[in-house]
């Protein structure tokens, strides 16, 4: 009887049925690797298009680090600023965003809409709108902005998969896949991605290859910037695939982490009224009633202590992994008993904990943001703490530390103040009641929570948080 119901069965669909039980699996098993990695998992979820400062160690970082790090120049800053600027107006200029309210429901979708705009122009030198009815370029089959936008989103769909599904670079190009593409959803799924990875290096080849031809001392874009640094000895240039890998990085390190951390932040304003309105008195008493300008930063500082507030609460990576070069020793210090009021006792002396070389670590973000030895208060969203010349700033790891902390973070920075100043200066934040209802008798940091919850994919990732935003 068994072996009749086998044989009654569409291949296809038996095919199709393994295959999608096998990436379930295997995402399951990347995304537990994941939570609880070692450095080697940088290797197989961000090296797709090229070694870069992530996936690299020693003298091969070194070397990436010396060559990229002129390419987070002041005016590459300054070029981010504006680019942010921009893309937020023409956002206030589209149909949605002229009405008197405007609901939002799922504020990560919107923010992450703003800064993949944003990287496309600043990492990749497109002409990103907020609105563009743009056409697909000859030589290719999609736009550069879907392309961007599906393997943002799809990374983990993409190493979920074996390897055999993609092929290689010409079989991508080709989307000869072996008929895959015609097992119904997931085949039609696997095609899209497939699609958008090939188009994606394309786009980046097309870049590099004509920013070394025609060069691109004009140009302020990321991507150009890796190419004008080159130098003339190998080991002072970076190659084509090293170019396109360290682009891809910021990629992803500066479209999905930003997008999430704002969209944190929109849920924390909505939920507490006094705060937002100390952020817009802040805004307002510092732009007037005039555009933000790039020379307004050094006064913005409490916007970007709401962004740090943030990134505290719900930091980007949960867990950073670590390792030992060398052997070393660890300074540990007693716990704190949080009581609100307790803190280190002075007579206790921490102990030294051997670290052999060698040994994996994971720095937990969330065990320190949180530990009340560095900061006060630490469940309450207290954005002002910032403010402080002596904040805990070894305590905050949302960049990481050390020699290897996100070379990105003031692109970051730059990128929120814009976005943060621009949307609270317009708009009032609030929860969208009809999708998100009060529950009665509910705390204010349980009604937080589950406003905000979230779950880990390549970073911290917000639920559903639905919002409306008022026109001032």
């Amino acid at each position: 009887m068994s072996t009749q119901l086998v044989q009654s069965l569409d291949p296809v669909l038996v095919a199709s049925t393994l295959l999608l039980a096998w990436f379930v699996k295997k995402c399951w098993d990347v995304w537990g690797v994941w939570r609880n990695a070692g450095v080697e998992i940088y290797e197989t979820l961000l090296a797709f298009f090229g070694a870069n400062l992530v996936t690299t160690e020693g003298e091969t970082w070194s070397r990436h680090r010396k060559l990229v790090n002129p390419s987070f120049s002041e005016t590459s800053i300054r070029y981010v600023w504006e680019q942010s600027v921009r893309i937020i107006n023409e956002m206030f200029d589209a149909d949605l965003w002229t009405r008197e309210t405007t609901r939002v429901k799922h504020a990560p979708e919107m923010t992450k809409e703003i800064t993949l705009l944003i990287i496309g122009a600043v990492a990749f030198g497109q002409e990103t709108h907020w609105e563009a009815v743009s056409t697909v370029p000859t030589g290719h089959q999609m736009k550069f902005q879907e392309a961007v936008r599906i393997v943002s989103e799809e990374l983990l769909f993409r190493v979920g998969m074996p390897r055999w599904v993609w092929g290689n670079k010409e079989t991508r190009q080709r989307i000869g896949l072996g008929g895959i593409a015609s097992w119904g959803w997931l085949g039609s799924k696997i095609k899209n991605v497939a699609i958008a990875f090939a188009e994606l290096e394309q786009y980046m080849e097309e870049i590099v290859t004509e920013q070394s031809s025609n060069g691109s001392q004009d140009r302020r874009d990321l991507i150009s910037q890796l190419v004008k640094g080159s130098g003339e000895d190998a080991e002072d240039r970076l190659s084509m695939r090293e170019v396109i890998g360290n682009t891809f990085i910021f990629l992803i390190a500066g479209h999905e982490t930003t997008a999430h951390g704002l969209a944190f932040l929109w849920g924390l304003l909505a939920l507490e009224e006094d705060k937002q309105e100390k952020l817009y008195h802040h805004i307002t008493t510092v732009l007037g009633d005039k555009q933000p300008v790039y020379e307004d930063l050094p006064s913005l500082n409490l916007v970007l202590g709401y962004f740090y507030e943030s990134l505290r609460l719900f930091p980007p990576v949960v867990n950073i992994p670590k390792y030992a070069t060398e052997d070393t020793t660890i300074p540990v210090s007693p716990a704190v008993a949080y009581d609100g009021v307790s803190q280190l006792d002075p007579l206790a002396k921490p102990k030294s904990l051997f670290v052999p070389k060698g040994t994996e670590m994971l720095v937990s973000s969330s065990g320190l943001h949180y530990n009340p030895r560095y900061w006060k208060d630490p469940k309450e969203f207290k954005p002002e703490r910032f403010l402080d010349p002596d904040w805990p700033r070894d305590a905050f790891v949302a960049f990481s530390s050390g020699p290897r902390a996100c070379i990105g973070r003031r692109f970051a920075e730059i990128e929120a103040i814009a976005i943060i100043s621009l949307i609270i200066k317009r708009y009032k934040i609030s929860v969208d009641e009809s999708r998100f209802p009060t529950v009665v008798g509910e705390a204010p940091l349980e009604r937080r929570e589950r406003l905000l919850a979230s779950t880990f994919m390549i970073s911290l990732t917000p639920g559903s948080v639905p919002l409306i935003f008022t026109r001032r």
